[in-house]
C-alpha cells in the first residue's frame, strides 16, 4: 500500500493531477472496447473442425466441474475456473497532510514503508491461480489472458486443507480465513489469507479466436498506457461464460455496463476531490488578503468540488455523446428540426407583421425602409419630451453610422420625422417601433440595446419592453 502524501506547498499540482487522470479515465472509459459487441458479432460455431486460423467464433459445451487448481499454502481447489488469494498485514499506516502526520493501524494488501513498520515482514503475498488451458466439451482453450464475467464467491477455510509449507509458516484456519499470528498483544504484523474462485460451471460458451490449435486471446483493440490500466480496459475478446451463448451475452453486456458505471462514479468522485484540492491550494495564496482572505479560504474548497463536479460531468456527457453515433444523429436531427420549426415560425410571423405594417402604410416595405422608419419612430420617441438630449442623440448618431446614411439623407429623415410627428403618447410609438423592428425578421443585440435605451426615454424598463415584445409577437 504506498504511503499517502499531500504536503504543503503540492496541493495545486496534485490538484491537476487528479483531475487530469479522472477526465481522461471519463473519456477513455465511454470509449472503452466493447466486448459485448464483439462477442454477439462472433459466429457460433458446433465444432472447430473447419475453421480458419483467425475466425472470431463462439462455442458452447460442457465443462468439467472436477477441475483441480494446485495450490501453494493449501492443498488444492477442486471445481473453480480460477481462484483469487488474498494476503493482508496488520500494519502502521501513515497519512501526512497539512494539519500534520497522523498514524492508524489497518489491514493492507502490501507493507507500507514507514518507520513504524521497520520491524514488520510480510510473509504472504496475494496471487491468482488457474490453469494453463480450460477445456469445454472438446475445445481447448488457452488460458493465457483469459476473461471472465462471472462473479466469484468465498471459499471458506473448512474445504482446504493447508499444505506442510502453509502449516510451517503457521497459518490456522478460522471461519472464513486462514490466520497467523505475530503473537503480539496489538496484533500489529499478523497476516491473514482469504481465498476466492469462480466456480465451473455444468454448460459455459466460450467467445474468442480459433488459432492453430486451440482458441486463443484476440486482441481486437490495442491497448496500452497508464490510463487503459487504471479502467482495465484491455481491448480483449477471450471471453469464457456460464450458461448458453443466450444467457452467457446478457451476463456479458451486464458486466460491461457494471464496469462502466463503477468507473463513471470513482472518476466522477476523484474529480471532484481533485477540484477541491486544486482551488484549497490556489486559496492560500489568498488567505493574506486583508478581510476577504479567511473567507475565500473557507470556501474555495467547497467551490473547487463542484468546479470539479461539474467539469467531470462536462465530460462525461460528451464523451458518452460521442461514443453513442446514433444517439448524436437522433440528437442532431431533433435540433435541426427544431430550428426549421423555429425558423418556420419566426418567418410566419414576420409575414404577418409585414402585412400588419403594410395595411397602414398601403405597401409592403423593403428592408431600407423598415430601417428609415425605425429611425424615424426613435427621433420621434426621443423629441417627445421636448428636446432631444446629449444620450438621445447619441443613440440616434449610433442609428445612422449602423446604416452607413450620409448627411443628407439624415437631414431628410430627420426633417420627415419633425413633420409626421403624430399625436399618440410614448408606449405607442414604442409599440410601432418594436413592430418595425420585428418585420425584418430578427433583432440582434445592438438593435435590442438601442430599444432598451428609447423604451427607457419613456420610462419603459427591460422587463416591460419585454413584455410588450411577447405581446406583439402573441398577436401575431
Amino acid at each position: 500500500m504506498a504511503e499517502k502524501k499531500s504536503k504543503k506547498g503540492n496541493g495545486i499540482l496534485f490538484g491537476l493531477v487528479l483531475l487530469g487522470v479522472s477526465i481522461a479515465a471519463i473519456w477513455k472509459n465511454e470509449h472503452r472496447f466493447d466486448y459485448y459487441r464483439a462477442a454477439r458479432d462472433t459466429v457460433p460455431a458446433e465444432t472447430v473442425d473447419g475453421l480458419a486460423s483467425g475466425s472470431l467464433f463462439s462455442h458452447t459445451g460442457a465443462m468439467d466441474r472436477s477441475l483441480t487448481l494446485e495450490g501453494r499454502y493449501v492443498d488444492s481447489f477442486q471445481g473453480y475456473l480460477q481462484v483469487r488469494r488474498t494476503a493482508e498485514i496488520y500494519a502502521w499506516d501513515r497519512d501526512e497532510d497539512d494539519d500534520g502526520v497522523s498514524w492508524s493501524k489497518e489491514w493492507m494488501s502490501s507493507l507500507q514503508n514507514n518507520e513504524r513498520n521497520r520491524d514488520l515482514k510480510k510473509v504472504f503475498r496475494s496471487d491468482t491461480i488457474a490453469p494453463a488451458s480450460y477445456l469445454i466439451a472438446d475445445l481447448p482453450v488457452d488460458g493465457a489472458k483469459i476473461q471472465f464475467v462471472d462473479p466469484s464467491q468465498s471459499i471458506p477455510p473448512a474445504e482446504l486443507t493447508l499444505t506442510s509449507k502453509g502449516s510451517s509458516e503457521g497459518l490456522v484456519a478460522r471461519e472464513d480465513e486462514f490466520y497467523l499470528s505475530k503473537g503480539r498483544s496489538d496484533q500489529l504484523g499478523d497476516e491473514r489469507v482469504r481465498y476466492s474462485g469462480i466456480p465451473v460451471p455444468e454448460v459455459a460458451t466460450y467467445f474468442g479466436k480459433w488459432g492453430d490449435e486451440m482458441a486463443v486471446a484476440h486482441q481486437a483493440e490495442p491497448k496500452k498506457g497508464f490510463i487503459a490500466g487504471i479502467i482495465q480496459d484491455k481491448g480483449i475478446l477471450h471471453h469464457l461464460v456460464a450458461g448458453q451463448r443466450g444467457p452467457a451475452l446478457i451476463t456479458i453486456k451486464e458486466h460491461l455496463a457494471r464496469v462502466k458505471m463503477i468507473v463513471r462514479i470513482v472518476a466522477l468522485v476523484v474529480c471532484t476531490i481533485g477540484g477541491g484540492i486544486l482551488f484549497s491550494g490556489i486559496s492560500r495564496l489568498l488567505v493574506f488578503i486583508p478581510v476577504i482572505g479567511p473567507f475565500l479560504n473557507r470556501v474555495t474548497g467547497w467551490i473547487g468540488m463542484l468546479f470539479g463536479f461539474l467539469v467531470g460531468l462536462a465530460t462525461l456527457t460528451v464523451a458518452y455523446l460521442t461514443s453513442k453515433p446514433i444517439v448524436l444523429a437522433v440528437i442532431g436531427i431533433l435540433l435541426a428540426v427544431g430550428l426549421v420549426l423555429l425558423a418556420r415560425n419566426a418567418a410566419r410571423k414576420r409575414a404577418r407583421i409585414r402585412e400588419n405594417i403594410g395595411g397602414s402604410l398601403g405597401h409592403i416595405p423593403s428592408s431600407a425602409e423598415l430601417g428609415e422608419l425605425e429611425y424615424i419612430q426613435l427621433w420621434q420617441l426621443a423629441a417627445s419630451n421636448g428636446e432631444i438630449s446629449a444620450d438621445e442623440q447619441r443613440v440616434l448618431d449610433r442609428w445612422t453610422r449602423r446604416n452607413r446614411w450620409d448627411a443628407a439623407k439624415v437631414s431628410s429623415l430627420t426633417e420627415r420625422a419633425a413633420n409626421e410627428l403624430p399625436h399618440t403618447h410614448g408606449r405607442q410609438k414604442l409599440e410601432t417601433l418594436v413592430r418595425y423592428s420585428l418585420a425584418d425578421g430578427r433583432i440582434d443585440r445592438k438593435e435590442l440595446k438601442t430599444l432598451q435605451q428609447a423604451a427607457g426615454w419613456i420610462g419603459i424598463g427591460k422587463q416591460g419592453l419585454t413584455s410588450l415584445m411577447r405581446e406583439i409577437q402573441s398577436a401575431c
